[in-house]
């Protein structure tokens, strides 16, 4: 059994060698390399992976992202993946997990914990976690013929039944939708598509960011819209890898809100296979309730199936007032912290979606 590392400068050199086309899974895929190589926060010689194998099967491995904290020149990394085999690897996780937090000078926060995960890391003595963070899925649309699909992937032929109930519930969901884009559109901003980040969208998000745990700069917006994770499933040259890589559908798009022809608010907004998130927000408080209404017009024009939110506020606006779903569902996550941090994190204690893997996946 051998424990590896793999530094920022390795990664594509790794992802092409004979010893990585060998490894079964596969500890990262190409992309998630060719991406953390460009990574416009990190040094070449921070290390990006450990991975623990016998042979070529993979028994294990953990990722680390190197980011910066806000308003501050301290490096910090979020932690991209963490797996064990499910039978061979037992024993590995926490061992693991400490060689990562070893590596991350203890300077690792995680954007999104689990219960289950929370309650592993809380074993190690080196966490500070948030109280629950609720959060909250709208489904909008029925995808029956998907879920049937993704279940039951050897009786797919069938999924045409399923796809007969989608057209007629959605269908009889359609006037529904109507309604809310005429509702909201007295009082939506109005709403620009950017493909980067100019100066001036640059100082609306600076003024706008007090509160954020890690810093976005400029490069970094670039680098989440060119260097996502996943890619539009295909048939050939599958690998395995115990993460999403392969996806039907996926998008990550920015958007000014402005009113008057100055801006409000500037939304990332993301989706993946139909559901929608929000990685990244900043808007000026007393057009709150402009902002929420203009991304539920942006997210019913895209025709998104459901849409999945955790800022506090925005939470309350779906709430208070009858909204485009059929079914609603409560979500849960924590946010994590080593020790080491939590000074940072009591004057900055804002992480956004999108300061995980979201933004990229």
């Amino acid at each position: 059994m051998e424990v590896r590392e793999v530094k920022i400068k390795e990664l594509i050199f790794f992802v092409e060698s004979e010893t990585f086309k060998k490894l079964d899974p596969k500890p990262i895929t190409f992309l998630r390399a060719v991406s953390q190589a460009a990574n416009p926060d990190a040094n070449p010689g921070q290390t990006a992976l450990i991975y623990v194998a016998n042979g070529n099967e993979l028994l294990g491995f953990a990722g680390l992202l190197p980011r910066k904290i806000n308003r501050e020149d301290v490096e910090v990394f979020s932690n991209t993946c963490w797996w064990v085999h499910p039978e061979k690897g037992k024993g590995l996780a926490i061992p693991l997990i400490l060689r990562v937090i070893e590596k991350s000078g203890n300077h690792l926060y995680l954007a999104e914990s689990t219960v289950q995960l929370k309650s592993i890391l809380e074993k190690t003595g080196k966490f500070e976690f948030s109280e629950p963070i609720s959060g909250m899925r709208g489904f909008m649309q029925f995808y029956l013929a998907d879920l049937f699909k993704t279940r039951f992937p050897e009786l797919s032929w069938l999924s045409f039944i399923f796809r007969a109930f989608d057209i007629i519930l959605n269908t009889i969901l359609y006037p529904i939708r109507i309604y809310f884009k005429m509702k909201f559109s007295g009082d939506k901003l109005d709403i620009e598509h950017v493909d980067k980040i100019d100066q001036e969208t640059e100082n609306f998000i600076n003024e706008n960011n007090q509160n954020d745990f890690i810093r976005k700069s400029v490069e970094a917006f670039t680098w989440f819209l060119e260097f996502p994770w996943v890619q539009v499933l295909k048939t050939e040259n599958q690998v395995r890898y115990p993460f999403t890589h392969l996806v039907k559908r996926y998008s990550l798009e920015y958007f000014i809100l402005k009113k008057e022809k100055e801006i409000k608010a500037f939304v990332a907004i993301s989706h993946r296979d139909n559901l929608a998130r929000i990685p990244y927000l900043y808007f000026e408080p007393e057009y709150e309730t402009e902002v929420f209404k203009t991304i539920v017009s942006i997210i019913l024009e895209k025709k998104y199936n459901s849409m999945v939110v955790f800022h506090p506020g925005f939470i309350k606006f779906l709430q208070s007032a009858k909204m485009p779903f059929y079914k609603r569902k409560n979500e849960v996550k924590f946010t994590g912290v080593t020790k080491e941090l939590h000074p940072y994190y009591k004057k900055h204690s804002y992480i956004q979606d999108g300061d995980g893997d979201v933004v990229f996946t």
